[in-house]
């Protein structure tokens, strides 16, 4: 045994340092004030810091580090398949060989997520945008109350429509390129608004893998190891705005899918910026009007006839997008997302993205 130990020692201590750091993580974590140090102190200075030293890479750090990472678990496979090979029919070294294969395995996924949960994780349990901004959701509103900021968000598509580029269809076609450039300052208002969160925000990244992003429901992500905001440039175009203030929410600390997709919607109203206010109209009257539809049909499809022939080809747009999923490649990332949420505390899961509703009509 001791010789078996001696032979691996790297190994056990590379799983040891994973396996205490995940133990730690999980004794501290309902500690508010260990995880608000750790978050506004540690973590968050370190994923800023890498998202300026990744910002001035014009690729994604990101998806880099993902392929070389599926390049090592293949790499180590096949190096002890051809040792186990050389040393012929010897069980002893078969069995080493295989252990080795099982055990480096397990050290990868325990070194991703421990280091996910200590640079992001952490922050599903410090003090979240709510505590901090003095903005609750309530629950429970009414039908009236829906139906009132539905209908402002209606309004604010119709006059933000006209202002964005289109193509000859009359949809929304603003140049990715485009988006970024101006993205660098669509948080501006935000900013002024809520100067706890503010920050310099580095160029989103666009995707290599958006034909396979575009088969599921991923539209971007933010990866807390380079702190880089990646982006599906694939997604429906007038989303795209929308879905970079959503990752720039998650850059300033903000964990919870509802928080960030409030933290979206309303820095895209309070921007001068024409292309995010339009997205950000749009993703707020999405989640506001599918509510409503459950509520009352008859109010929701009384809302949408004042919509606009442009939001209309825009909303057209994104149904087809969504028609051309691979309906088992969304149900399994989905699953993947929601069980990672869980996983930190979010009860809700994936539904938690809709739960803004609650916080959109306490604002407006």
């Amino acid at each position: 045994m001791r010789k078996f130990l001696r032979q691996h020692r790297g190994l056990h201590i590379w799983l040891g340092v994973n396996v205490a750091a995940l133990i730690l993580f999980y004794a501290l974590r309902d500690v508010r004030g260990v995880m608000n140090f750790w978050v506004f102190s540690v973590a968050l200075p370190i994923r800023r810091a890498m998202g300026w030293v990744t910002g001035w890479v014009p690729f994604s750090v990101a998806e880099i580090l993902v392929f070389a990472l599926v390049l090592l678990v293949l790499g180590l496979f096949v190096r002890e398949i051809v040792r186990m090979r050389r040393r012929g029919r010897d069980k002893t070294p078969v069995r080493r060989g295989l252990y080795r294969i099982v055990a480096s395995l397990l050290a990868i996924v325990l070194t991703a997520y421990a280091g996910l949960s200590v640079l992001y994780g952490v922050n599903f349990y410090a003090d979240n945008f709510q505590e901090r901004s003095g903005i609750h959701a309530q629950g429970g509103g009414s039908v009236e109350d829906l139906e009132r900021v539905t209908l402002l968000f209606a309004e604010g598509l119709n006059r933000t429509a006209p202002l964005v580029p289109r193509d000859e269809a009359g949809v929304f076609d603003a140049p990715i390129r485009q988006i970024f450039d101006e993205s660098l300052s669509a948080m501006a208002g935000f900013n002024a608004e809520f100067p706890f969160l503010a920050m310099p925000d580095r160029r989103p990244k666009a995707l290599l893998i958006s034909p396979f992003m575009a088969m599921t429901d991923y539209v971007g992500f933010y990866f807390p190891f380079t702190g880089e905001a990646n982006v599906n440039v694939l997604a429906p175009r007038s989303q795209v705005p929308a879905i970079v203030l959503h990752e720039f929410a998650h850059q300033r600390g903000i964990a919870s899918e509802n928080e960030a997709n409030f933290v979206a919607i309303l820095a895209g109203v309070l921007s001068d910026n024409p292309l995010f206010a339009y997205s950000a109209y749009q993703m707020g009257y999405s989640y506001l009007s599918n509510a409503l539809h459950r509520a009352d049909p008859e109010r929701f499809w009384a809302i949408h006839e004042t919509l606009s022939e442009y939001v209309l080809a825009d909303l057209a747009d994104i149904r087809a997008y969504h028609d051309r999923k691979n309906q088992v490649a969304q149900r399994v990332t989905n699953a993947a997302n929601d069980r990672m949420l869980r996983g930190y505390g979010e009860e809700s899961g994936v539904r938690s993205y809709g739960e803004v509703v609650d916080l959109l009509i306490v604002w407006f």
